[in-house]
């Protein structure tokens, strides 16, 4: 072989090794592809009862740690389950640290939001275990949150639905006086 024949295969090789690298570190870091499976967050996820047609979503994984703070009410996340972390679960934000929020379940009361957590439900609450089972979540336990769809193609880049209207009345953020009006 030529030595100029090495140093092309040396330098393809370093540069397919610092590709990959950085592909592996946005992934894992920035943005990454997560396919959503289930009905949960119908309509504004897999909104087609098909279950052979998924929706893959663009992740950003800006928003752990010091950076949950850019999270928000409204905002679809996808977290570890609180029962079975090896399980990734997706939902919408319902609530914040402080919010009070009313639980399907029981209406007639709420919920604090504790420091550090938050509430999460599925946008067709007939078929999502969510925080009206299992609680508030850590948000600690987010991993990433949703941004638009890529596949399939007929919804690539399409937004994705804000909080439903009829959510939005059982929060009252950051405690909210109407709480205690609104209650017997």
């Amino acid at each position: 072989m030529s030595t100029a024949s090495q140093l092309f295969r040396r330098r393809l090789l370093v540069g397919a090794v610092a590709a990959a690298s950085v592909w592996i570190f946005v992934t894992d870091n920035i943005l990454s592809l997560q396919m959503i499976n289930g009905r949960s967050m119908q309509p504004a996820l897999n909104p087609d009862s098909n279950r052979l047609k998924r929706d893959v979503v663009v992740v950003d994984k800006l928003v752990r740690g010091a950076l949950s703070t850019r999270l928000k009410r409204g905002d679809i996340v996808t977290f570890a389950s609180p029962s079975d972390p090896d399980r990734c679960l997706v939902k919408r934000i319902i609530a914040l640290p402080h919010d009070c929020v009313v639980p399907l379940s029981s209406p007639d009361s709420y919920v604090r939001i504790p420091k550090g957590q938050c509430w999460v439900e599925g946008d067709e609450s007939f078929h999502s275990g969510d925080s009206n089972t299992f609680g508030p979540i850590p948000i600690a336990l987010i991993t990433a949150r949703a941004l638009r769809p890529v596949w399939p193609p007929s919804r690539f880049g399409a937004r994705l639905q804000p909080l439903p209207e009829w959510k939005e009345t059982r929060i009252y953020p950051n405690g909210g006086s109407r709480l205690s009006e609104h209650r017997p």
